[in-house]
């Protein structure tokens, strides 16, 4: 995760993640689950006429250029994946230095919880929410705003105007053009505002024991990292080459901040056990969501095989004594 400033260049800083302590008491046997164009476009029917693949519904605008489908079962990992990062960060919904919060854009909304809890706790703030899909709620602070739009298109919001721009995941499949992503924010963000990134790589770990060679999550990550090529996107992000590409668009005072999202309830840490026990269940719930459309576009699996795949996949998610994480 990084948070940047504009301004002239300067030397950033990066912090090593904690080791994440294992709780050798919790449960062995159970791992804690129970089996528009360049232009802001207004909301038009069309964009409601979703496009139905495999049994899931996928986004209208734009289509087929996201691989992540928008029906309620995505909202469901949408909101425990929120949960899981708020905990692993602390409780923070942003770490950005911010003094007074005026103007926020939140890139990749989704279902709009970052920035409906950011409009709660910043009333005095506006808070634009920008996704392809329209499943943001309806019932909102009135600080918040929805705009349907795709943000790798030329940004038509003022230049030099938002005290906080977020990017949540959305580097790690979502974003072609990692430098014109950078430099739209630096360009959108007033002097002395931040961008903060907090994303994922699609790489198991465990810092306790090893990954086993026959491990189904690892070639589970191997293939999405493969399939993913052929969308033109990425999962196999370098945080310190982030950090040195925002570097190089103009922002200073780059913190890149290594955390760990634990997969289970296995750390020590009250607050990671949490963390983990939501990531465990969105990605059991979620897998699903965040494999199809990879493997039956780009790796021409038939759903069936990746049914039968994914089978095994969640049975090493429930898995005990694996200690496993993501790194963030």
């Amino acid at each position: 995760m990084s948070s940047s400033q504009p301004g002239a260049r300067g030397d950033g800083q990066i912090r090593p993640a904690d080791e994440v302590e294992v709780d050798h008491g919790y449960d062995t046997e159970d791992s804690g689950f129970e089996q528009d164009s360049v232009l802001t476009q207004s909301v038009r029917s069309s964009i409601y006429q979703y496009k139905v693949e495999n049994g899931r519904t996928y986004h209208a605008y734009k289509e087929g250029q996201y691989f992540m489908p928008n029906d309620s079962a995505e909202h469901e990992r949408l909101e425990l994946q929120h949960r899981a990062m708020f905990l692993a960060a602390g409780g923070q919904l942003f770490y950005a230095p911010v003094g007074e919060l005026h103007h926020v854009l939140d890139l990749g909304t989704g279902i709009g919880t970052w920035a409906v809890e950011v409009a709660d706790a910043h009333p005095e703030a506006v808070v634009i929410g920008v996704d392809l899909s329209p499943i943001q709620p309806s019932l909102a602070p009135p600080n918040t705003k929805w705009e349907i739009d795709d943000v790798e298109d030329d940004w038509t919001w003022p230049t030099d105007h938002f005290d906080l721009i977020y990017s949540q995941f959305m580097l790690s499949g979502s974003i072609a053009d990692f430098p014109k992503y950078f430099r739209q924010a630096f360009r959108h963000c007033r002097p002395g505002g931040y961008f903060e990134l907090r994303d994922l790589a699609t790489y198991l770990r465990s810092d306790h024991v090893p990954i086993r060679e026959d491990s189904a999550v690892d070639e589970w990550c191997r293939l999405m990292r493969e399939g993913i090529t052929g969308m033109g996107r990425r999962l196999d992000l370098d945080f310190e080459q982030l950090g040195d590409s925002m570097r190089e668009v103009g922002f200073v005072e780059v913190v890149v901040r290594p955390f760990k999202i634990p997969i289970g309830r296995w750390p020590s840490d009250p607050k990671l056990k949490e963390a983990g026990l939501f990531q465990l269940y969105a990605m059991l719930e979620g897998v699903e969501a965040l494999t199809l459309a990879i493997f039956t576009r780009c790796l021409n699996w038939e759903p069936e095989r990746v049914q039968v795949f994914l089978a095994d996949v969640r049975k090493e998610f429930k898995a005990t004594k694996r200690y496993t994480y993501w790194p963030w």
